[in-house]
């Protein structure tokens, strides 16, 4: 498509060809975590099914390409809505998941920051609108503010996941791969999603001269959205859940080999914090007591 007309649907084969798969592997992939967050979802858990309801509310936007002049427009605005929403309630899932690692303040000033921007959101529905309907220009001025107002949040996310791990769990990251490949893939699609944030930023803000990429419908954004999402499905649960689970299992598994000794006991006779959890707000909750092997040599010949 011609930088003349952005706001048209794309007619040039190359541009068309892009586009198309760019919504084509969206949807799919949409299609297919839906399907997985289905079959593994509880029903009472809100968490599991704000996920499922982020799927669900972004894949029409990946379908607009089957329509032509006039409908092309209208229907591209009308199923950006639903991103949109996906988009925000995204941001509140990762603040879900994260929640338990984060103080009240911070938790508190996550959520309201992220209620705050809503009405960029609603200005972008209407910008968007009156860009692909052809009422007037408005998009090419919001547009390059999205990341802004959509990604700190999931930024903030992953390098506290990050944090978190390392200082409150004490695992490498080659030995959370190997412990949990699930968890590894989680980390890998963070990290993804963040590139080709930076890569969609760049190309909005025209620093790839040349590229021809039609305004709005760039193939990055969807590339990021798609690895957030992984990440939300790939574990469903909140962040520490799923890493208390995992570290019980690292350390039945060690147990077994005769690396640690487990001692029998209840939650209830828990008498301190676990090792290296910090100052002991519950990380680890429900974690067997661990003795090294040093320890219980010490032990003995005392």
């Amino acid at each position: 498509m011609g930088s003349e007309n952005p706001n048209a649907r794309p007619s040039d084969p190359d541009g068309l060809v892009l586009e198309a798969w760019g919504q084509g592997l969206m949807v799919g992939s949409l299609v297919v975590m839906a399907a997985v967050t289905f079959s593994n979802m509880k029903r009472r858990i809100l968490l599991h099914k704000l996920i499922f309801a982020e799927l669900i509310l972004a894949m029409p936007h990946g379908t607009f390409i089957f329509a032509k002049p006039p409908t092309y427009g209208w229907y591209l605005s009308v199923s950006a809505i639903g991103l949109n929403i996906s988009w925000s309630l995204h941001n509140v899932i990762a603040w879900m998941k994260n929640k338990p690692f984060l103080s009240a303040r911070v938790s508190r000033f996550y959520i309201i920051t992220v209620l705050l921007v809503q009405p960029y959101w609603v200005l972008e529905i209407y910008a968007n609108f009156a860009f692909f309907n052809n009422f007037n220009r408005v998009f090419l001025r919001t547009r390059p503010f999205e990341p802004l107002f959509r990604d700190p949040w999931w930024i903030f996310t992953t390098l506290s996941l990050f944090y978190t791990i390392k200082r409150e769990y004490n695992f490498g990251i080659l030995e959370l791969v190997l412990v949990s490949p699930r968890f590894g893939i989680m980390l890998a699609s963070m990290c993804l999603s963040i590139a080709f944030i930076v890569v969609d930023t760049c190309a909005v803000l025209n620093a790839f001269e040349g590229s021809g990429l039609p305004t709005g419908i760039e193939p990055f954004w969807k590339l990021s959205f798609i690895f957030k999402c992984l990440c939300d499905t790939v574990i469903l649960d909140d962040f520490k859940t799923a890493l208390d689970r995992m570290r019980t299992y690292w350390i039945q598994k060690r147990a077994a080999s005769g690396e640690i000794f487990l001692a029998d006991y209840t939650t209830r006779e828990r008498s301190g914090p676990w090792p290296g959890s910090g100052d002991g707000n519950g990380f680890g909750h429900g974690v067997p007591r661990v003795y090294l092997r040093e320890d219980v040599s010490v032990s003995v010949s005392a």
